[in-house]
């Protein structure tokens, strides 16, 4: 059983069962492999399929875009012992397979927060590029800098636009799932399936509106999506 991972479907549905408007009493949760999480209830026994909402393409941009930053923050960590907050925002990105035109990035980010840093490292100092300014440079949009902190974080950050789900990929997701219910380690009364957006990166970010969830059909007793960030549940079914 993989630790993190657990710990993290964990906190999900923790928080999940603490919602205002999750309107069943909880006496026991109980971890398991197949489903994820065994739980008492107040007149039944549960099961609960734990899935986060990614979309794979984002997923794999953001994790690029990560990459880029990490590499750079070790170059300036190399040679500069200055501890850095720096967040940033990317123009649109696109995936690259020449190793020389990731070194291009990770090069183009280090220069960037090096040149901060050398004119401003007399001082305690917080640097953000103006929201309405046309950008940094043609791979950066904005960039923030805080060398008063005291701790290391290099990450990107910024507003998007939040994109629909498409129903045929929800649906897959659900059927996928559901074929494991026949696999259940153990007997219960009821399956849940707890599928959570929203987490905090991008690729999690869902917009269901106008989603049509009565076309949705299901062995699981109950669906529930559940925003993580904003803490909303919506009933699927």
């Amino acid at each position: 059983m993989n630790q993190k991972k657990k710990q993290i479907e964990r906190s999900h549905l923790e928080k999940f069962i603490s919602n205002e408007n999750f309107n069943e009493i909880v006496y026991n949760i109980k971890e398991s492999e197949r489903p994820d999480f065994i739980v008492k209830l107040n007149d039944r026994l549960v099961s609960i399929e734990h899935t986060r909402l990614l979309n794979p393409e984002l997923q794999e941009k953001e994790q690029y875009k990560d990459k880029i930053i990490k590499k750079a923050q070790k170059i300036f960590e190399k040679k500069h012992r200055e501890k850095l907050y720096v967040l940033m925002t990317f123009h649109e990105i696109k995936l690259q397979g020449e190793r020389n035109k990731e070194e291009e990035y990770i090069n183009h980010v280090f220069e960037i927060v090096e040149r901060i840093y050398l004119n401003n490292k007399d001082f305690e100092f917080h640097i953000s590029s103006k929201l309405n300014s046309p950008g940094v440079s043609n791979l950066i949009e904005r960039i923030d800098i805080n060398n008063s902190l005291n701790f290391n974080l290099w990450q990107h950050f910024g507003a998007y636009i939040v994109e629909s789900i498409d129903q045929k990929w929800f649906t897959n997701v659900i059927q996928k799932k559901e074929k494991d219910i026949i696999h259940y380690d153990e007997k219960v009364d009821e399956h849940w399936l707890l599928l959570v957006s929203d987490f905090g990166i991008k690729a999690s970010t869902k917009c269901f509106y106008g989603f049509d969830f009565s076309k949705i059909n299901t062995k699981f007793d109950r669906i529930y999506l559940y925003s993580f960030m904003p803490d909303n549940i919506t009933i699927v079914k």
